[in-house]
């Protein structure tokens, strides 16, 4: 029954305390769920449709409960949800994978909601200054999209449009959702204990399938399709940044030693995903760091490991990185119409090629571009954001990384508490990252980097709101501290006929 008990205190007279609404609330709605599942497998013979609803019916009433435990299932199912074929779609017949933790984001904000409901004084909306970037950056995507749709231009095809606009919102909801429900640092530090123990499950993983297996690289959970390496090494690259921004702002040395562990464990997978666009991102997460934390050490060995690579890596990783440029056999680099004398595999080349694509996109339609997923490029998150939205977009979603990042540092600077300025200097580490990341793959769109990453830009997000707070509160307090704390005599009432006012 420990779940079920809360404070009282602050309960006025004619009031009804939260709890004596909401477990009345919980206990109806599970013996109503209860007798709906049963309709439900009844009629459809189905026992996995059967299984699911349940779970979602039970973490819907959990939520109502306990904003925090919906956000735990939520982390715990980015990663390690089931997907399922659900067709094809497109022209390119892209088979779209459906993964439960798309309808449980749903089903956990709906649940915010009415938690919000119960309590009245909870916004559904944290302020920050992310917050408008999010809706111009969205609202120009939404614009160009109607606008193809409109024009019925050529490769554009509008259900795989809609799928990628839900996939973004998607995004946007977790933000919102994790900022709603996490408002203290104790709920921020335990769902950085279960974000981490979700990364330590998916690096585990990842060794398995390399070494027991016999991959040649290693794979997520639920992977379906083949390996997914660029997503597995963006989404480690992130666990690493933010075990190791935790490192440098620990207070005691088993703390650090801890955080040291944190960030290992996801290393070694991290090698053999044998991804060079993830390779580059945590050399630029970790520079980032340590040039921001101002640890020199972090540079150093940085630097001194890249020397030393050669001699410590394995073949595998360096036979990947030395298979970029290939003399005789590879595709001839040319930039602006001239050769470079560089011959580098398809790959590499196919990164380089798409540029080519942005300046004719550029001349055909340059403001708001062909729509979203026109021409489906897989290259590059910053060309496709060129071809799909435009210069528009293109400078409002420059302008949503700006205040992610302003906003994350922020956190950062102003937090007293080492978790706060661990996991907002985390996301800001994690942001530099994946920027580099994304110049050689569609990053800000990967759903399993995505749902993770805007988890932790929202934790980054309260712990900033929490530093205002506190900041506020102590300013009060000080001025309370030095006010004349004398209490001066009231002056005497004059008599009644002092105070009649004389006619003019």
């Amino acid at each position: 029954m420990a779940l079920f008990q809360r404070s009282q205190y602050g309960v006025g007279r004619g009031e009804v305390a939260e709890s004596h609404v909401e477990f009345p609330f919980f206990v109806a709605f599970m013996l109503a769920s209860a007798i709906g599942l049963l309709v439900l497998h009844t009629v459809f013979q189905n026992l996995t449709v059967t299984i699911a609803v349940g779970v979602s019916l039970l973490i819907f009433g959990l939520t109502i409960l306990r904003v925090e435990l919906g956000v735990f299932f939520l982390v715990i199912a980015m990663l390690l949800s089931p997907e399922i074929e659900a067709g094809e779609v497109g022209m390119g017949n892209r088979i779209l994978n459906l993964r439960y933790n798309d309808g449980l984001i749903i089903v956990v904000f709906v649940g915010v909601l009415v938690k919000t409901a119960f309590e009245g004084d909870r916004a559904i909306w944290i302020p920050s200054p992310i917050n408008p970037a999010i809706g111009l950056y969205y609202g120009v995507c939404l614009l160009s999209t109607m606008f193809a749709f409109r024009a019925s231009l050529p490769l554009f095809d509008k259900k795989e449009a809609l799928f990628t606009l839900l996939k973004m919102a998607e995004f946007y909801m977790i933000f919102i959702l994790v900022g709603t429900a996490v408002r203290n640092l104790r709920q921020v530090r335990s769902q950085l204990v279960v974000f981490f123990g979700v990364a330590i499950i998916v690096s585990l993983f990842g060794l398995y399938t390399r070494f027991l297996t016999g991959m040649e690289r290693v794979s997520a959970p639920f992977e379906q399709g083949g390996t997914e390496p660029n997503t597995l090494g963006g989404y480690l690259v992130m666990a690493m940044c933010v075990a190791a921004s935790l490192y440098t702002q620990a207070p005691t040395p088993t703390l650090r030693r801890a955080m040291l562990l944190l960030a290992l464990v996801p290393f070694f997978p991290f090698l053999f995903t044998l991804s060079r666009a993830s390779y580059l991102a945590f050399i630029a997460g970790l520079l980032a760091l340590g040039i921001v934390s101002r640890r020199m050490s972090i540079i150093v060995a940085v630097a001194a490991v890249l020397i030393a690579s050669p001699f410590i890596m394995p073949e595998d990783v360096k036979d990947r990185v030395n298979y970029t440029f290939q003399r005789g056999s590879g595709k001839e680099v040319a930039i602006g119409g001239y050769e470079t004398g560089l011959e580098v595999d398809k790959s590499t080349h196919e990164r380089i090629y798409v540029w080519q694509k942005v300046r004719y996109n550029l001349r055909v339609w340059p403001w708001l571009g062909g729509g979203v997923s026109w021409d489906r490029v897989l290259d590059s998150q910053y060309a496709r954001v060129l071809i799909e939205s435009g210069v528009l977009g293109f400078i409002a979603f420059i302008f949503l990384q700006i205040r992610q990042l302003k906003t994350t540092r922020e956190g950062y600077q102003w937090s007293s508490d080492w978790v706060a300025r661990g996991v907002s200097l985390g996301a800001f580490v994690a942001t530099i990252a994946l920027i580099v990341h994304s110049l050689g793959t569609i990053s800000f769109l990967i759903v399993r980097i995505m749902e993770p990453y805007w988890f932790l830009v929202a934790l980054a997000v309260v712990s900033r709101t929490i530093a205002i707070e506190d900041y506020i509160r102590a300013k009060r307090t000080a001025a309370a501290a030095v006010a004349p704390t004398t209490v001066q005599r009231p002056l005497r009432p004059a008599p009644a006929t002092a105070r009649v006012a004389t006619p003019l």
